[in-house]
């Protein structure tokens, strides 16, 4: 341990922008609070923030630049399909209930649709369509649990499921027709389970309202 550091106990009380893993104090100066842990003697921050002292108990603490805002059960989220299971697609969160975060948070959905509300299981599985999914397509959904540390969401109800996406085959602009989507430039369709106001414009409208807030 520097000597000179030990004879200057309030040298590091300033508010410099820390990093994970940056020093802020020697235990024997302050000890270890909020979003800070202890290495080898040295306090060190946790998080990305700024420092924070409490001089009467002699204790330091980091504020987090960005919290993160974790989901709740029934929160709406809004994000892009990251990964593409059997039955099941991985949502990267990009809005918390029409608010942008940088969490780099996913939820779990599954791509089964009920057509009866669950009242005829047998009579879904006959008439089921086919329904496609692609990674890259922005999807709205709804966290119905958060068993086993992970967010589960439905894309099940009229306003939830697809929001947008581009064309599989040429990545043209596409629009709603019935049940499906059409692409503008080269006819492809496709059947998904689409959101009641499918279309650019949705997002449009979403962005809009994030940068009058900012």
């Amino acid at each position: 341990m520097d000597s000179n550091t030990k004879t200057k106990p309030l040298s590091y009380i300033n508010k410099n922008f820390l990093l994970p893993g940056d020093h802020i104090s020697y235990i024997e100066e302050f000890e270890s609070g909020k979003d800070t842990y202890v290495s080898e003697g040295s306090v060190r921050s946790a998080a990305l923030g700024l420092r924070n002292y409490n001089l009467k108990h002699r204790m330091v603490s980091v504020d987090r630049k960005n919290k993160a805002k974790f989901p709740k059960i029934g929160d709406e989220i809004i994000g892009y399909i990251e990964m593409l299971f059997s039955s099941m697609i991985s949502i990267k969160i990009l809005y918390l209930n029409n608010t942008k975060v940088g969490s780099g948070l996913s939820a779990i959905a599954s791509t089964k649709i009920s057509t009866s509300g669950g009242i005829h299981p047998r009579r879904d599985r006959e008439r089921r369509p086919k329904l496609i999914y692609r990674v890259g397509d922005i999807v709205r959904g709804r966290i119905f649990s958060l068993m086993n540390s992970s967010s589960h969401a439905t894309i099940d109800d009229k306003n939830l499921g697809v929001v947008y996406c581009l064309c599989y085959s040429c990545g043209g602009e596409t629009v709603k027709l019935n049940n499906s989507i059409k692409c503008i430039d080269c006819g492809m369709s496709e059947e998904k389970k689409l959101a009641s106001d499918f279309g650019k414009e949705a997002l449009l409208r979403l962005e809009n309202v994030n940068q009058n807030r900012s």
